[in-house]
């Protein structure tokens, strides 16, 4: 399978400086794998020197050594979902390459072998065996619309996952962690149905694609939302690659609707909105959870002027000491990324500081019931002050989000503006 069992280069460390492991090519990486693991089990009483003459417990857990934690990497490298979560990777290095400098996870460096879903179930279970039995990962981190493939895999080993969560089963699976919840077994939230209603909205038309199960439930969500708020769904329509943008433009106009909802990513609902304008549709009102990212806005310019956008997050405009931390080690150990401050990226960033709070919670000889446990009791996560308010990862379990901060892309279509009140909050539905 293309892209996968492939190790990535381990972010620079320093302050104490390590001298970097070998790449690893495909054949060494499931030996060595193997190696590692009967090492570690026959040394599991002992102890080791550490990195810097700390005695470091050598432990028996999968990827866990005296000196190195391995995880895995798991998101759609290709595929009809790369294009949202291409950038992902990028956070993913830059948190660790912060982490490994400042001494790593209890004197270990976390390190990583990734693996490419093809935004595709199937493959998503096979990269996922791949990563637990050959590569003998510790855990993962996941960005995919194409989780469902190796959940219940993943749920039975125990294997702790850390990620975006976009499919139910992250609200149903209590090894899959996420900062935030949008979809949830037969639920949604009144949130973007009142953010509409306040905006003169009255009759919608929703932006899917068929073929994908998560846009597909987004797409039912909003529908409820919008109810909720008294906005009549008047159409659909479909953003199946090709998409031929003015026929879907003719759609939308047709329609009568003056909102257009997207459920698709940001590139697709762009295209959507080109055809919209070129066909003369009347629109007040066009909201996206996605396209908050710099390079959609120099793809598309002024055709996403005035166009509302949500994110769960505190926003790039907001301005924390926190984004100014992401930003300067995107600029470190991620600088073909450009322009660093996307939302795919800061969603890896976010994910993997997640993992590595479970990581810590586990101890020094971290097992992944230890990660699980620990992990699923903490009651005050903010992603070092990313997050709107501090959440608890015990009782929000299951739990769809209800806030969320709005958004809309300036008249000249250069930047984003923050649309007060931030965060909004709503109820659950369902």
């Amino acid at each position: 399978m293309k892209g996968t069992n492939r190790t990535a280069p381990v972010p620079l460390v320093r302050d104490p400086p390590r001298a970097q492991p070998p790449r690893r090519t495909r054949r060494w990486a499931a030996f060595g794998g193997a190696v590692l693991a009967a090492f570690a089990a026959l040394a599991a009483c002992g102890k080791t020197p550490g990195p810097t003459g700390t005695t470091v417990p050598a432990c028996a857990s999968p990827g866990v050594t005296s000196t190195n934690v391995n995880i895995g990497l798991l998101y759609p490298n290709t595929g009809n979902s790369a294009s949202l979560f291409g950038p992902f990777r990028a956070g993913v290095d830059a948190r660790l390459g912060v982490a490994n400098a400042a001494g790593g996870v209890n004197h270990r460096t976390v390190t990583y072998t990734w693996a490419d879903d093809n935004s595709d179930p199937p493959t998503n279970l096979v990269a996922a065996r791949r990563l637990v039995s050959v590569d003998n990962v510790f855990g993962l981190i996941e960005s995919t619309s194409a989780a469902s493939g190796s959940a219940t895999y993943l749920r039975d080993l125990g294997v702790p996952v850390a990620g975006v969560s976009l499919e139910t089963a992250w609200s149903t699976d209590r090894n899959m962690f996420s900062y935030s919840t949008l979809i949830a077994t037969g639920a949604s939230v009144s949130t973007w149905g009142d953010f509409i209603a306040a905006h003169g909205g009255h009759t919608a038309v929703i932006a899917s694609a068929k073929f994908s199960a998560t846009s597909v439930t987004i797409a039912r969500e909003m529908t409820a939302s919008l109810h909720s708020a008294g906005i009549r769904v008047v159409g659909t329509v479909d953003l199946t690659s090709p998409i031929d943008d003015g026929k879907i433009g003719r759609e939308i106009r047709n329609s009568g609707a003056d909102v257009l909802v997207g459920a698709v990513t940001g590139a697709s609902f762009g295209q959507a909105i080109a055809g919209a304008h070129g066909e003369g549709a009347h629109l007040k009102v066009i909201l996206s959870p996605t396209g908050y990212d710099q390079s959609l806005l120099k793809l598309f310019g002024k055709t996403f002027a005035g166009v509302y956008l949500f994110v769960d997050f505190l926003p790039f405009e907001v301005d924390p000491a926190a984004h100014q931390a992401f930003l300067n080690a995107m600029t470190i150990y991620s600088p073909q990324t450009q322009p660093p401050n996307g939302q795919a990226a800061l969603s890896g960033w976010i994910s993997t500081d997640m993992f590595l709070r479970g990581l810590t919670a586990a101890g020094p000889c971290p097992t992944r019931d230890r990660f699980i446990a620990g992990l699923r009791n903490v009651r005050d996560y903010d992603a070092g002050g990313l997050l709107p308010e501090p959440l608890n990862l015990s009782t929000s379990f299951g739990q769809i989000s209800r806030c969320y901060t709005f958004l809309q892309v300036a008249a000249d279509g250069s930047r984003f503006e923050v649309v007060p009140p931030a965060p909004r909050c709503g109820s659950k539905l369902g």
